[in-house]
């Protein structure tokens, strides 16, 4: 393609230093630094989610022409710490209200993140009235719970007033002060997709043939057609490498939406050298396309650098030299955020080392039993949202245990078939149980339950549906570090973190230089927390709660990323659930929705199913026929038929679930009996009936 002859307009780009070649306007590109947006958190884009509110109807005897919605967030327990994060638009006031503004906000991972959604009738002036009395509802949720709730979606009753008590303990009781209730959307904001290219030089022109102590380097630009003329836009500047004859540029990235906003756009490479003054000088350019380096390393991509100048002086002038593809990589880099809306699970796994270098008074037995139960709370309050079933495995370290009293560094907390207990509550009924029934020992091993948690986490399931978290508590001395290390290299490969919690005074120096050890080509899996410096008996207890949780988990998200990419899992599309009284997520988990089909609402009462809901005026709407997802896990093929004797309500079973793998057809009808749902069958399905959805029955993306 011939540049049009135009006048000469150098503008500063990338260093700031000024750019030309005759006949071309290069302009500077205009962009924020990568997935960053401006706020108090320094919002990094990967973490952030758009938070959208509906109310259902709202049974308020109070009346308004209008009403608005303000948005707070409060990271603490104390009810005077809310922060203001927006306000939407004035909205007319209706028994179903949509509030068309979405809220932008930052999420973290290891904090307890509270959100106030408050309603309140809206002055002359489009402003929130200044009156308590005019606030009509409020509503209180944890944005752990929206996250971790499959489709983003979240339902929460209304009341008058709202208590930051009553939001942590996860209870939604109808009360004389129910309103109604709302639905709590969250959507995540189009995130970037660079792309990743490498290029080498081969035998490029010099700027003196005997004593040339010149670096090579190239610009990348993409190229705007105009009507009148064309320019330039700068996107990346290569580092100066001293060899001319053969250089290898390291990979850099580009934006898609600044490389491919067309598969076609051109992209103009001026290849440029900078002698030892600064001073920079010419050899060549070349173009090429996105659509033609998809292609890939080869001869397609392969490109000769051409100065204009020299070609139009010389006859025999063939290039200055050859520019070669060496790397294209067009891929998503997944957040730890888009794993867990796309269904990854968390599981929390907790490990007590119940061994003592010294005996332990009863005094400071209580003090280390108040420390477990706040550091198991508080670790455990972030990850059970993540959760659906809320099961945690517990296990005991460094005790002779009954009936034979002997030795173990490896056995259930709750002395049962499995180390499964339910809920927090369950694990902390179960120490207190076998505390009394144990003898501690001097000293302990931490590689028995590591390996062991590392093989239930290879068995959990699918990859990258499931990652595991290991909390690891000790006060004793332990005495296998070489079999940790062992442990912790095998971890590096299994979907799993370990947090290794030192309790106490001891001297933990050795676990924290084993813990802070980095292995070449090996994963970070593993963190060392002593409990004690977290600790200020001065300060309210949720306060050391939150500084607990923030220092445990803090590095969690790095690692499942870590992990998913090196395991080449890809994130998929944000799962979308219909949430249906019949079925909770907490025993089924499908890769696609549980889809029913009700030929008239007014018929389900012949089949003697009351279906309750936190809406009583909820009116189900006559059609809720499946719509195929082309871009989900599974398929039309993977579902069961169950249909009731009357044939009034069809309801369509995921074959393969998250938590439910390989599930055989009895034991889907013992879960539908104990549901409720008897007397249901499960008619054979031919595949063949079913070509039409266009799926088949394996995953082959796992």
């Amino acid at each position: 393609m011939m540049v049009p002859k135009l006048q000469l307009r150098p503008l500063a780009v990338g260093n700031g230093r000024s750019q030309s070649i005759a006949g071309v306007r290069v302009s500077p590109r205009i962009s924020v630094a990568p997935n960053c947006i401006s706020s108090k958190h320094g919002i990094n884009m990967s973490n952030t989610i758009e938070i959208s509110i509906t109310i259902h109807d709202f049974a308020t005897t109070e009346t308004a022409k209008e009403i608005i919605c303000e948005l707070y967030e409060n990271e603490t327990e104390c009810e005077d710490k809310w922060t203001k994060v927006g306000t939407s638009s004035p909205v007319r006031f209706s028994r179903n209200i949509v509030f068309p503004d979405k809220f932008s906000y930052q999420y973290v991972f290891e904090k307890t993140q509270l959100i106030k959604a408050v309603f309140s009738r809206c002055s002359e002036r489009d402003r929130p009235s200044s009156s308590s009395s005019d606030i009509l509802a409020t509503s209180i949720f944890k944005v752990d719970e929206l996250i971790g709730s499959f489709g983003l979606q979240l339902r929460r009753q209304l009341q008058r007033t709202g208590s930051i008590a009553n939001a942590l303990s996860g209870t939604q009781r109808i009360t004389e002060e129910y309103l109604g209730g709302i639905i709590v959307s969250a959507e995540m904001p189009e995130k970037e997709q660079p792309i990743v290219v490498q290029f080498h030089g081969k035998s490029l022109d010099r700027k003196d043939f005997l004593w040339d102590e010149t670096a090579v380097f190239f610009r990348v630009f993409r190229l705007e057609e105009g009507k009148d003329d064309d320019s330039l836009i700068f996107l990346y500047e290569s580092e100066a490498i001293k060899n001319h004859s053969h250089p290898q540029w390291a990979e850099f990235r580009l934006d898609t939406q600044d490389a491919a906003d067309n598969r076609n756009r051109l992209l103009e490479i001026w290849v440029m050298y900078k002698d030892v003054d600064g001073k920079e000088g010419y050899i060549g350019k070349f173009l090429t396309t996105y659509a033609k380096m998809k292609y890939g390393p080869g001869s397609d991509n392969v490109y000769s650098v051409i100065n204009d100048v020299k070609k139009a002086q010389k006859k025999s002038y063939e290039n200055s030299g050859k520019m070669e593809l060496v790397k294209f990589t067009d891929v998503s880099f997944y957040s730890f955020l888009d794993y867990i809306v796309s269904g990854t699970q968390l599981h929390f796994e907790i490990g007590v080392d119940f061994s003592s270098p010294e005996p332990v008074h009863e005094l400071d037995q209580r003090r280390f039993d108040g420390e477990l139960h706040m550091a198991i709370r508080a670790i455990g309050s972030i990850i059970r949202d993540y959760t659906p079933n809320r099961l945690f495995a517990a296990f005991g370290i460094g005790a002779k245990i009954p009936p034979t009293f002997h030795e173990s560094n490896e056995f259930f907390l709750n002395f049962s078939m499995d180390p499964i207990c339910r809920g927090l509550d369950g694990v902390m009924e179960a120490y207190r149980k076998t505390q009394t029934m144990v003898t501690p020992l001097k000293e302990s091993k931490l590689s028995p339950v590591i390996n062991y948690v590392t093989r239930m986490s290879h068995r959990s399931g699918f990859r990258g549906l499931h990652y595991h978290v290991l909390a690891l508590f000790t006060r004793g001395e332990v005495t296998d570090l070489k079999e940790i290390q062992q442990a912790l290299n095998s971890a590096s490969d299994a979907p799993l973190s370990i947090l290794i919690i030192g309790m106490g005074d001891y001297d933990f120096s050795p676990l924290q230089k084993l813990c802070s050890k980095r292995k070449d080509g090996r994963r970070d899996v593993v963190q060392f927390i002593h409990l004690k410096s977290l600790l200020n008996g001065a300060e309210a207890p949720w306060l050391n709660k939150s500084r607990i949780a923030e220092t445990a988990l803090r590095q969690v998200p790095q690692h499942m990323v870590q992990y998913m990419h090196n395991a080449n899992i890809a994130a998929k599309p944000p799962i979308q659930v219909c949430r249906s009284p019949l079925f909770h997520s907490s025993s089924l988990i499908p890769d696609k929705p549980t889809e029913f089909d009700f030929e008239l609402t007014k018929d389900i009462r012949h089949v003697g199913i009351e279906i309750p809901s936190l809406m009583p005026n909820l009116i189900l709407p006559p059609d809720l026929s499946p719509r195929p997802r082309q871009d989900r896990r599974g398929s039309d093929s993977q579902y069961l038929d169950v249909e009731t004797m009357r044939g009034s309500l069809t309801v369509r079973v995921p074959e393969r679930c998250h938590s439910v793998l390989q599930t055989s057809r009895e034991q889907y009808q013992r879960r539908l009996k104990e549901r409720g749902l008897a007397r249901m069958k499960f008619p054979r399905v031919e595949l063949s009936t079913l070509e039409s959805s266009g799926g088949s029955t394996q995953d082959s993306s796992l």
